[in-house]
């Protein structure tokens, strides 16, 4: 079914229907379709888990300190065993998409070469992980785990009150994040800040059904925030891959030369649009957009 909460069941049978179906979709990709097709595999599985934990975050005041401690944890532990694949996954594809973007070949400056170097590196790490049978073993088991804890769930408060609290808390925090990336400018600072937006960017799907015309248009500008500080994450990741790379990928003088200006520049314009649509989408009080969301879900 859909990630949104379907007007004809409870808060905490939403709830409990929601993150059933997201742990459900993870465990099928890591049992049944990751040995065919494991890059595919967890990526989905990724998705599907900051899908539930986005769904906690919803919750998280209604369902007590320790129940959400124990749950998110579990599903971030999770995700980061399978990170490393994915970051590997998108070295080659936005070394490509930054060299277009400014108009240069590939073939130029052995770049063709960092890239097959980028792509036998991940290939590797994917091996490496495709081997290590008892490790996806464990993580389906763990997340089976969490999935019969979260059937059992129950909220301590219901209807509105029970996401009211954390909902405010989670555009507070998005909007205090905005703040520190451009305050600061650094990788992490706008990292953190991404990943707000995409905990806001999910909340939005699962209230879609207060008001379908307004939460769609909402939705679709949180998602184009959140693509940008995705670009710009890429582009950060690969650079602390470059300046840190493994003895097997081959990074030259002249490399570096052409790419870490590019990335530069890059990032100064993501950050310029990025900023634009902060500006809008951040530019209520906490309190006077929780109100906001409160009086579509009355009426």
């Amino acid at each position: 079914m859909a990630y949104q909460f379907l007007a004809d069941s409870t808060v905490e049978a939403n709830v409990r229907r929601i993150l059933d179906e997201q742990l459900d979709k993870a465990i099928q990709q890591l049992s049944e379709t990751f040995q065919d097709t494991p890059e595919q595999a967890i990526h989905k599985a990724r998705k599907h888990l900051k899908k539930g934990r986005s769904m906690l975050r919803l919750v998280q005041r209604s369902m007590g300190k320790k129940a959400y401690k124990q749950e998110s944890s579990c599903l971030r532990d999770i995700g980061r065993s399978l990170a490393p694949v994915r970051d590997g996954a998108v070295y080659p594809v936005t070394l490509t998409t930054l060299l277009e973007t400014y108009g240069l070949a590939l073939d130029a400056n052995g770049f063709s070469k960092l890239k097959e170097n980028l792509v036998d590196s991940y290939q590797h790490s994917l091996h490496e992980l495709s081997d290590r049978d008892q490790l996806i073993v464990t993580l389906i088991g763990d997340l089976k785990d969490s999935k019969a804890r979260l059937n059992q769930l129950t909220l301590n408060q219901s209807g509105w009150k029970a996401i009211s609290q954390s909902l405010r808390q989670v555009y507070g925090q998005g909007q205090e994040r905005f703040k520190t990336a451009y305050d600061d400018g650094d990788d992490e600072a706008f990292h953190e800040w991404r990943k707000r937006v995409k905990d806001l960017w999910h909340s939005t799907c699962l209230l879609k059904q207060v008001w379908p015309p307004i939460m769609d248009a909402f939705e679709a500008e949180i998602h184009q925030l959140a693509e940008l500080l995705g670009d710009d994450h890429d582009i950060a990741a690969l650079r602390h891959f470059l300046l840190n790379h493994s003895k097997d990928v081959v990074v030259k003088d002249v490399h570096l030369q052409v790419l870490l200006p590019l990335m530069e520049h890059r990032q100064s314009k993501l950050h310029h649009r990025a900023r634009g649509l902060g500006q809008k989408l951040y530019g209520e009080a906490p309190k006077a957009f929780a109100h906001r969301m409160a009086s579509y879900w009355h009426a």
